[in-house]
């Protein structure tokens, strides 16, 4: 692998440094044989070459090979350059180019060629033309040569002001344009002259209009989104055919009107279920935090808000998302471990984007439902300049629970709420910093006794700077905390407990354009964890439990990467980098074992205690990754795949879901990092102009290093838990199958992944450090077949109908498998194996109804009606099978009946 990223590095920078001169000899060569072989043949001349090519040496070559002569101004056509893509006509590709220059071509007796400019009106720099113009940029007087000139700008959403990426600023024929980068910015190099330029973005009206660019100048520019759309609706936020020429593989970006496609759940617009809804991507069941990707466990995603890490990605147990959808405006996940620039996780890359408040005027926005409320404030501070948006959600689901059938749940309480805010302000049109902040709180109290609390803080920072048309760079400092406490205090078992893990989080990242085939990305992170795993404190009343305080453990993670994005021909590019990432843990109690024995408490020899700064352990490695793609032809293409990621933190709990229990733990001595590789092959296909995708991709990821704990640990409140824990081999396989449509009335996709995820926990030496005997076992989320289908119909302008259905294997679980009397004890039960049965499959259906205002052009409310129903029929899916001291098997569902609700979401 590494020699051959040092092949193509060597390559890349050896073209970039002899290009112009290799260019020139092969194109001396390529098109005097091929042009003196077609005219000894012919009267025509053909031009076969594939690169670019300045005029004035084309013309050098063909008047060489024929008793051909050119008369022209050497000014007249300085610096054009021909981009030849195919077998073209000599006389027919100067006809098409010149014009472009303000020039023309004259052939006189077959034989003489003339290249003139056309006359132009008396007292008037503009060409002969009838065709007004809406925007004259610059002067001639600044452009005398009538050189090549820049049009730059910004591209911003007409409505709200925000700034727009991905717009394509083009010229008619698409030889000449950009693309809007992350602040809206676009610029490219084009003659002088006049124009028609054209705008695209998805979702968005098209727009064109035409320009007399005299010297270099700015246009900016102001997109409307689509207000009535009867034969199309967004299921993606990229271009229609993103799927096949995007580079990299197992990479989704969905925008909030692809969210909004999938039924709600008691009216809760949810992006983390919709992401479930995607293959590679599952979900343990109802009233679970997290997901899982591609045999993953939840610990091992990497979550973050405009930048800010969090470990937490649902409220109440995973039934609503941690995210607000009104303040979202997309998100992007990667199946693996995405670009250099992401890492510290083994399994996948979870990005959501926050939007940018209104520039030019104020909106208010929000949802009242049945479970939760939601509302979102923005608006200019400074208009054009500073914005600002301020989003919160409020719960009352409490008589949700009561139906529950459940004694123990129908009895307890839940809520939570959530605060964003984001501002943003433009220095200049360098310089843009934005600031962002998240809070969010959960509380369970359970059957009037224990309460669960569960907090998310994030704080982000971010400056975005352009230093020229190809460097730019984005500095952001950003923090987060998570807390988890259980407490009681009420009677006489009162008590207190919690542990937390705080990150502080520096990264400088940059993007330099050397040019439209080849980008590179490159910067530096450094991440602080601090690790609190738990304090008990006892209440007042309380003599029977003992105070314990857990040592707090301190780690610095940072890293350095460098990635490029080369075209090496039109149909084959590639996405390739290396990560090099260094972790050491400070300040902590570790302990050391008698190496004729088995690690555990009772071969512990000594204690070793490390003061606050001095470090305990150091760990380092360096993560390749590259990505390949090569187009077959526009709507096909093959892709290839390959990551390496480091996690240095390991996730430590004993439920198969995220709970507000578990707790983080950093490697140090006797905990090693988990080392996860990755390999992915896919085919995507794009059909009836882009209305239907297909796509196949299958994958083979190994974990090393990944942690379980033996049979019996205690995890709560162990200072030596270290000593109970066990690593092992992890692997896992799948082939992943979706079909999609994208535009019509019918819209959704079919998404379906057969996958296995495996754990091997083996010791030659001890047989107390193995787990089922050493042989591999499923892993607690193995489920082979998943199974979803998303369909979203648009019956007329107002009224829409939804539906999604969910099918899933069960997951794996531990069950007696015989039982006997010991001593007056009626059973003592003996489990199978480690995870040899399966709770029943799940399925679900959930149907949506949703009616829209009336398209009243100036109305002072807009708003909508949601009516949806989950579970439509009533499914008791088990969320565990659990077993009495007899023997005797129950079956807990957490949501067994139908759930239906009623939304209205408003827009002032």
């Amino acid at each position: 692998m590494f020699p051959f990223l040092l092949i193509i590095v060597v390559l890349n920078f050896h073209i970039l440094l002899k290009a112009h001169f290799f260019f020139k000899i092969l194109l001396v060569v390529h098109i005097t044989f091929t042009t003196y072989n077609s005219y000894a043949q012919s009267d025509t001349i053909w031009v076969e070459s594939k690169y670019n090519l300045l005029l004035t040496d084309l013309i050098d070559q063909v008047e060489e090979g024929h008793s051909l002569r050119f008369f022209y101004k050497e000014e007249w056509l300085d610096g054009i350059k021909l981009k030849v893509d195919e077998r073209t006509n000599l006389t027919a590709l100067l006809e098409g180019v010149l014009p472009q220059y303000g020039l023309q071509v004259i052939t006189y007796k077959n034989n003489w060629i003339i290249v003139n400019q056309p006359k132009r009106e008396e007292g008037t720099e503009n060409l002969v033309s009838d065709i007004p113009v809406d925007f004259i940029v610059g002067s001639y007087e600044q452009n005398l040569n009538r050189k090549s000139v820049e049009l730059s700008g910004y591209a911003r959403d007409g409505e709200t002001g925000e700034v727009l990426t991905g717009v394509q600023v083009a010229t008619e024929d698409l030889r000449k344009g950009g693309v809007s980068d992350v602040m809206g910015y676009y610029s490219f190099v084009l003659p002088a002259g006049k124009h028609l330029i054209k705008l695209e973005y998805l979702g968005y009206e098209p727009k064109e209009f035409w320009v007399d660019i005299r010297s270099s100048g700015i246009v900016d520019v102001e997109l409307y989104k689509k207000t009535v759309e009867l034969k199309e609706v967004t299921i993606s936020a990229v271009a229609d055919d993103a799927n096949v020429k995007g580079i990299e593989a197992g990479k989704e970006v969905l925008s909030l009107e692809s969210i909004k496609t999938l039924p709600t759940f008691l009216g809760e617009v949810d992006p983390v279920k919709t992401i479930t809804a995607l293959p590679g991507i599952s979900a343990v069941g109802e009233g679970t935090a997290g997901f899982n990707v591609r045999g993953g466990e939840a610990g091992q995603n990497l979550l973050m808000q405009d930048g800010a890490l969090l470990f937490s990605s649902s409220h109440l147990f995973g039934l609503v998302s941690a995210f607000n959808p009104d303040i979202v405006r997309d998100v992007v996940l990667y199946k693996g471990g995405g670009p250099a620039m992401y890492g510290g996780r083994v399994s996948s890359v979870l990005n959501v984007n926050l939007r940018n408040g209104n520039d030019t005027k104020y909106k208010i926005n929000g949802g009242l439902g049945l479970i939760s409320s939601r509302i979102v404030i923005e608006g200019p501070i400074i208009k054009n300049k500073t914005t600002f948006i301020a989003g919160g959600r409020v719960s009352y689901v409490n008589w949700l629970l009561k139906k529950v059938d459940n004694p123990d749940l129908n009895q307890s309480s839940a809520t939570f709420h959530d605060v964003n805010v984001k501002v943003k302000h433009v220095i200049n049109k360098s310089n843009v910093v934005s600031v962002s902040g998240y809070s969010s709180a959960d509380r369970f109290k359970f059957v009037s006794d224990t309460t669960y609390n569960w907090k998310n803080k994030g704080l982000s920072v971010k400056w975005n700077h352009i230093y020229n048309k190809k460097l730019l760079s984005t500095l952001q400092l950003s923090g987060s905390k998570y807390l988890n406490e259980v407490f009681d205090k009420e009677g006489v078992g009162q008590f207190e407990y919690s542990s937390s893990i705080s990150t502080l989080n520096a990264k400088f990242d940059f993007n330099y354009e050397h040019s439209a085939n080849n980008k590179f990305d490159f910067g530096f992170h450094s991440l602080v964890y601090v690790f609190e795993p738990g304090e008990l404190i006892p209440g007042d009343n309380n003599p029977n439990v003992i105070s314990k305080n857990l040592d707090n453990e301190r780690s610095i993670e940072s890293a350095v990467y460098l990635s490029n994005e080369l075209s090496l021909t039109p149909n084959l590019s590639l996405v390739y980098g290396a990560r090099y990432s260094m972790y050491t843990l400070y300040g902590a109690t570790t302990y050391a074992y008698d190496e004729g024995q088995p690690k555990s408490v009772d071969s512990i020899v000594d204690t070793l205690v490390y003061d606050n700064d001095e470090p305990v352990q150091t760990y380092n490695g360096i993560e390749p990754r590259l990505s390949l793609r090569l187009l077959l032809n526009s709507k096909n293409s093959l892709k290839l795949s390959y990551y390496r990621t480091i996690q240095y933190v390991h996730l430590i709990s004993n439920t198969t879901a995220l709970s507000p229990l578990d707790f983080w733990k950093s490697s140090g001595p006797s905990i090693r990092p988990a080392v996860g590789d990755q390999i992915t092959v896919g085919y995507f296909r794009n059909m009836h102009d882009n209305v239907l995708e297909v796509s196949v991709e299958g994958y083979y990821k190994e974990v090393h290093n990944i942690v379980d704990y033996k049979d019996g640990t205690t995890i709560l409140l162990n200072d030596k838990l270290e000593a109970d824990l066990l690593q092992g081999f992890g692997r896992s396989y799948g082939i992943e199958f979706l079909f999609r449509k994208n535009k019509g009335l019918l819209t959704g996709w079919l998404a379906y992944t057969y996958s296995r995820s495996e754990r091997l926990f083996k010791s030659a030496k001890y047989r107390e450090n193995r787990i089922n005997n050493g042989t591999y076992f499923p892993a607690n989320y193995d489920t082979p077949h998943n199974l979803s289908l998303v369909c979203s119909y648009k019956i007329s302008r107002r009224f829409s109908i939804g539906g999604n259905f969910t099918y899933a294997t069960g997951r794996p679980i531990t069950v007696p498998v015989s039982k006997f009397n010991y001593d007056g004890i009626p059973a003592v039960l003996n489990f199978s194996e480690r995870n040899q049965f399966r709770i029943p499959d799940y399925h679900r259906l959930d149907l949506s109804v949703t009616l829209r205002s009336g398209f009243k052009k100036h109305k002072a409310i807009d708003g909508e009606w949601v009516f949806s129903i989950y579970n439509a029929y009533g499914r008791k899916n088990p969320y565990s099978v659990f077993f009495t001291q007899r023997g005797t098997a129950y079956k807990l569902s957490v949501l067994g009946s139908i759930f239906p609700s009623i939304t209205y979401n408003f827009r002032i």
